[in-house]
């Protein structure tokens, strides 16, 4: 740099200014990658902090600032993963490899995500990639022995844990997983081996003497896995793993009272507990509470309509209680999920004898034993394909439950709603419009509000501007924005007639102004809404044609296409709203509301994919409400 600065210093004097214009504009440049590293820095803060969705925010800048950099995207997708966001996960760092193609910590990220996404087989690819470029890495064998174990193959998942060791990995969760595995494959010693060194490592976790317990039921020490619960618990009351395991303890000593409590109290702790649920009504069947444990499974199969051994065993109890309709019915569920399972025939045949179709009992029967025979000669990777299915169906974790219009109902889903327009605005939480006719020169802000967000405190400054401008109009009674003003100010303060006149003079002055349309089409609406019908003077018909010639008048305006979709989804037309709420986010990309809407009515028409990346999306441009739905339904 010292050389060229001479050299260029001995040129003459006009090529300074240009040195100068250099040196200005590589400070820019330097100055611009800092505020990029920044964003970066403070990304990787927040998220060592817990602050998620605040990580993310900073990460959405630095990938706007920089696209070509891997860093924002895998940082981001940890990110995600934290608040539940599987699928979005997924998407940024596919993103970060294709930047960054021979970065190893983003394949082990990748194979982690697919092996959470029940995607083994690509697992194991993406960590054969990592051992491709690091074969001495030891966190690809800690990642891969848990997907091992996931597929019950805990052999090789005790060999990669033990890989890892020998490379020299001081990470606790290594005794962890192939303590599981060693539990999987009954060396409950070794196990109690590993958690040891766990629980010496981390004295104060309440889970590791949890997993203790386990081994030591296992081996039926009753004694010392209850030890070991009462020290969980000491540590943390509501560890719900602990109430679990000792449910299951109390169980095997025939304490059916205290193992129902502890039930009792999982699910208080874990609502969801679908595992909860069913051992609960296992206890209320042996207990003879038929009926109460009809309920358990009900509650089983609302988190997870795919589990098999809900529907067989509510199957029985309704076979018991001879109601064999239902009986028939949930067996029939079964079968449909799972065609070669034998016990599922044999019950299907019993309960069609009661019913008095012997043909088909017989049939049944004759099924049961045919599919017995074929499974003599099955090969293992037939084998193998049909462990994964019977893990698959009878899961504990949320299912794809179908009726996701009745979920709705339930769960107090609802779209969020429209927008309308203000004058003025108290909430924080408000859009502003500015400048929306530059050709009359006319500057006003207008705020968009949600419509069901009310500022009474408002209504005597309203009155006030109401006045002003009734001097105003007075005085100049041609300009449109005027009337336009006031028609907002009397929607706001009820004066629904006296605001439609306003809003039909605006127009009349100026037919262009979509403002107008877009606030009258609210209005009539909103007047629609309050008689609970369609009259000769509103109708639906009316307010779309007003949505219109807003479109017609700005396209580029996004609200008035999210509006229309709330419109088109209330009167039952979903497939056109999803139109309008694409529409809405092809002209404004980081409209989250738009998102949003637009995944509960994809997730109402069953399609979970797309719904769940749309809340991905919605989540990652900060609405966090997103994030309850995808712990709920996409995961």
């Amino acid at each position: 740099m010292i050389a060229n600065y001479n050299l260029i210093s001995t040129r003459s004097s006009f090529l300074k200014p240009t040195f100068l214009v250099a040196l200005f504009f590589i400070f820019l440049n330097g100055f611009s990658q800092i505020k990029k590293e920044n964003k970066l820095l403070i990304g990787r803060i927040e998220m060592s902090n817990k602050n998620y969705q605040e990580a993310i925010e900073s990460f959405n800048i630095a990938s706007n600032n920089d696209p070509l950099n891997y860093e924002p995207y895998y940082f981001r997708s940890i990110a995600k993963i934290e608040l539940g966001d599987v699928i979005g996960a997924a998407n940024d760092i596919n993103k970060a490899i294709e930047l960054e193609p021979r970065n190893v910590d983003l394949y082990i990220l990748r194979g982690s995500i697919n092996d959470r996404q029940s995607n083994y087989q690509k697992a194991f690819e993406d960590f054969n990639k990592a051992l491709s470029i690091d074969a001495r890495n030891p966190d690809i064998y800690i990642n891969r022995a848990i997907t091992y174990s996931n597929l019950d193959d805990f052999t090789n998942a005790v060999k990669d844990c033990e890989s890892a060791l020998r490379y020299r990995s001081k990470k606790e969760i290594i005794y962890i997983v192939r303590g599981m595995a060693e539990i999987g494959l009954k060396n409950f010693d070794k196990a109690i081996s590993d958690f040891n060194v766990v629980i010496e490592n981390s004295p104060y976790n309440s889970t590791n003497y949890v997993r203790r317990a386990t081994a030591y039921y296992f081996l039926e020490d009753y004694e010392l896995a209850l030890n070991d619960i009462q020290k969980s618990l000491y540590l943390d009351s509501k560890n719900s793993y602990a109430y679990f395991q000792r449910s299951m303890i109390y169980n095997k000593q025939n304490k059916q009272n205290e193992a129902l409590a502890d039930l009792n109290k999982l699910i208080e702790l874990s609502p969801n507990s679908a595992s909860g649920y069913y051992n609960r009504a296992l206890l209320h069947t042996e207990k003879g509470n038929t009926k109460t444990a009809i309920k358990d499974y009900d509650k089983v199969l609302e988190i997870n309509n795919t589990n098999i051994l809900a529907y067989y065993n509510r199957a029985i109890l309704h076979q018991k209680l001879k109601n064999n309709k239902a009986a028939n019915a949930d067996i029939e569920k079964a079968i449909e999920l799972y065609p070669d399972f034998v016990d599922a025939y044999k019950l299907r045949a019993t309960i069609r004898y009661a019913m008095g179709n012997y043909k088909g009992g017989d049939a049944d029967n004759q099924t049961a034993e045919i599919i017995n025979k074929s499974k003599l000669n099955i090969t293992d990777s037939l084998k193998q394909a049909e462990e994964l299915l019977i893990a698959k169906i009878t899961s504990f974790n949320s299912g794809n439950n179908s009726n996701n219009a009745e979920n709705f109902k339930t769960n107090s889903i609802s779209l969020l709603p429209s927008y309308s327009i203000q004058l003025f605005s108290n909430l924080k939480e408000k859009r502003i419009i500015d400048s929306w006719n530059k050709t009359k020169k006319s500057f006003t802000s207008y705020f968009l509000i949600h419509s069901d967000e009310s500022e009474t405190s408002l209504e005597q400054f309203n009155l006030s501007e109401i006045a002003d401008l009734n001097t105003t109009i007075a005085q100049n009674n041609d300009d449109a924005e005027l009337y336009l003003k006031r028609a907002i100010l009397y929607a706001s303060i009820n004066e629904y007639s006296k605001a439609l006149a306003d809003f039909d003079k605006s127009l009349k002055l100026d037919s262009t102004n979509y403002i107008s349309y877009f606030s009258r089409a609210n209005l009539l609406y909103k007047l629609i809404e309050e008689t609970e019908k369609e009259t000769v003077q509103y109708t639906l018909k009316m307010v779309l044609s007003d949505y219109a010639k807003c479109i017609k008048e700005n396209p580029n305006f996004s609200f008035v296409y999210f509006n229309r979709g709330n419109l088109k989804f209330k009167d039952g037309k979903y497939l056109e709203a999803i139109d309008d709420y694409t529409a809405s986010i092809k002209v404004n990309p980081n409209f989250a509301e738009a998102y949003f809407n637009r995944g509960l009515i994809l997730l109402v028409l069953d399609n979970r994919e797309q719904a769940c990346k749309d809340f991905s999306k919605a989540g990652e441009l900060g609405f966090l409400t997103s994030y309850d739905l995808i712990a709920r339904y996409c995961n």
